[in-house]
């Protein structure tokens, strides 16, 4: 997987896909004078979407999911809480010394869940999607990231929890690492799928002792390649890679986080963004491949060392006031 991390240009990607919309559409002799597009590539809000998909050529058809699917983030206020001794006494888990010195005099520590939601519209495929944060403020104030989930060791048991109705539940222990929690009967099946140096780091639920972070996680993916960067900066990247991407429906990305003590809001920056399928697109518009224009023959042509060109995507800013626990209120 290229570790290459630079965030598309989401408006360009909008121009550019209303343009090859636009020559596709008119090659393929479908639908004319029905559709007018404005160069940010929106079309007529009285359009009905089901007379689009009804009455587009194949590889027009297959462009406007493309128009139509949306990247969003969640709120990352919905699951931002303190982390306190009392946080991992209360789950019976004895909290590592040097974070115990840490939280008594130098940092407050939190955890937060930043959610990613992919909508692929009609028959759109992707493969893959990128979540960049950015926490501030910079200088001796700077948040500093501990600890994230999920990475490329975890990778099996992103798939795993396909096959289990309930999920596996994602916890901290007392080391601000992370641990998962399964069903007794698949236990052993969850551990063969894990390198040596995770599978103390699981077990059963009904034994489990650590903060629970992200209750019943599961993807709806195959074999996912993750790229994770960021610990001890204020920056962090997650890149999932996957051939059935668009069935990730709501991506759930955790990270532990510390601010030096008496901070009481942060900032924090998001762009999320999903890649499509070069090969999926141009199957769709073979027919007419030949007879584009030379610019977007050769985009294409790259297959998806360009797919972030046309991808769909996401950018917020938040200011976040850190709530405190209820012994430190």
């Amino acid at each position: 997987m290229s570790d290459e991390l630079s965030p598309p240009n989401l408006k360009e990607a909008d121009i550019l896909l209303s343009d090859l919309f636009e020559e596709v559409q008119e090659r393929e002799g479908s639908f004319k004078g029905a559709i007018e597009l404005s160069k940010g590539g929106k079309a007529i809000e009285s359009l009905a979407q089901s007379r689009v998909s009804l009455t587009l050529g194949r590889g027009a058809g297959a462009i406007d999911s493309l128009r139509q699917s949306k990247v969003s983030f969640g709120n990352p206020r919905n699951m931002l809480i303190q982390l306190t001794e009392a946080t991992f006494k209360n789950s019976g888990t004895e909290l590592n010394d040097i974070y115990k010195q840490q939280m008594r005099g130098q940092f407050d520590f939190y955890y937060m869940t930043i959610t990613v939601d992919l909508r692929p519209e009609r028959a759109a495929k992707f493969w893959r999607l990128t979540c960049e944060l950015d926490f501030g403020p910079k200088g001796s104030g700077e948040p500093i990231v501990q600890s994230l989930f999920p990475k490329q060791q975890w990778r099996s048991v992103m798939s795993f929890g396909v096959e289990m109705d309930a999920g596996l539940d994602v916890g901290l222990n007392g080391n601000l690492d992370w641990k998962v929690g399964a069903e007794s009967a698949e236990l052993d099946k969850l551990v063969e799928l894990l390198p040596g140096e995770l599978q103390a780091n699981v077990g059963s639920k009904d034994d489990f002792q650590a903060f629970i972070a992200i209750p019943a996680y599961r993807y709806e993916l195959g074999h996912p390649e993750i790229l994770t960067i960021g610990e001890g900066s204020s920056t962090c990247y997650w890149r999932i890679q996957d051939s059935e991407l668009q069935k990730i429906g709501t991506a759930k990305f955790a990270i532990v986080f510390k601010v030096p003590k008496g901070t009481e809001s942060i900032t924090l920056r998001g762009i999320a963004w999903a890649e499509p399928d070069i090969n999926w697109l141009t199957a769709d518009i073979r027919d007419v491949l030949g007879e584009l224009s030379d610019r977007l023959k050769q985009l294409l042509g790259e297959k998806n060392k360009q797919a972030s060109r046309l991808a769909r995507g996401d950018t917020e800013e938040w200011v976040l006031n850190l709530p405190k626990a209820a012994s430190q209120a």
